[in-house]
């Protein structure tokens, strides 16, 4: 069996530049969303700038980053797939972005699991070796729902209740639908004007280009940083000063066109966004 993840970290404080206007209240966008109070859940920002959220697993509860770049499903580092005490029922290939495989893993036996005021029943538990993140939640639980997330104010919402068709203050930007991982947040955007695909990943602590784009458009390199002038989706336009170059083209080599950017939490904590996977759709804030 062969499962590929997404995240890419690195130790480093990200510097961007990026109005604070694009910022809504929470109480704004809980009522532009249509979100219910109990829709509501408290996450945290920990390490490498990604979003935790609380997982429950068996009888015991740990904070997980939420990686929506992950499509493996509940992944727990080594040491805590020891303390859960999992038997090991099959084995798996971890997959880089560039599709290649750079570990093979346990996969331990189903246990029931709940996240988000959701319980999503009986799921099948991923050794994750990474040297100090405590695991992985890919979006794959979600994908039949909409969500929001706000970094600043340290909230996520989810509902499974429809939206209208335009919101005040915000855009909707269709999203590129993947065959192989239908959970991936693919859109449109731009890097210095040249129209990409662009993969919304907060599993990734700073945003990626692809090499040969940053090479093609002699973009300003030094060691692995890249400078991008511009990076755009919707009306948000983001100067990236240290992009991380990446090969992303292995995560779905069928899609119409390949992935050759990344926005990764470095970006995506900057302003509130909604996935609604139901209406294949972004929706981001309009520049004010």
């Amino acid at each position: 069996m062969r499962r590929s993840g997404s995240v890419v970290v690195v130790v480093l404080m990200i510097l961007t530049s990026f109005p604070g206007t694009f910022r809504s209240s929470e109480v704004g966008w809980r009522e532009s969303f249509e979100y219910s109070q109990g829709d509501i859940h408290t996450i945290e920002v920990g390490e490498f700038g990604f979003p935790y959220i609380s997982v429950t697993i068996g009888e015991g509860s740990t904070m997980l980053p939420f990686d929506t770049g992950n499509m493996v499903g509940i992944s727990v580092s080594s040491a805590l797939f020891e303390r859960l005490e999992l038997a090991t029922v099959d084995t798996y290939d971890r997959l880089d972005s560039k599709g290649e495989v750079i570990a093979s893993l346990r996969v331990g036996q189903p246990q029931n699991v709940a996240l988000l005021g959701l319980d999503i029943g009986s799921q099948r538990i991923y050794e994750f070796d990474h040297p100090s993140l405590s695991g992985l939640v890919g979006p794959g639980f979600l994908k039949d729902v909409r969500f929001t997330l706000d970094y600043e104010s340290r909230r996520m919402a989810i509902s499974n209740t429809p939206l209208p068709e335009s919101i005040p203050g915000y855009r909707r930007i269709p999203l590129v639908r993947s065959g192989r991982h239908p959970a991936l947040i693919l859109v449109k955007g731009s890097v210095n004007g040249r129209e990409i695909l662009i993969e919304v990943d907060t599993g990734k602590s700073r945003s990626v280009i692809h090499p040969g784009l940053a090479t093609e458009m002699k973009l300003e390199r030094s060691a692995d940083e890249i400078r991008i002038d511009e990076l755009r989706i919707g009306d948000l336009s983001f100067d990236v000063p240290n992009a991380k170059p990446v090969d992303q083209t292995a995560i779905d080599p069928e899609l119409p066109e390949p992935i050759l950017a990344g926005i990764g939490s470095d970006l995506l904590s900057q302003f509130v966004w909604t996935v609604d996977y139901a209406a294949g759709v972004l929706w981001i804030p309009v520049s004010r």
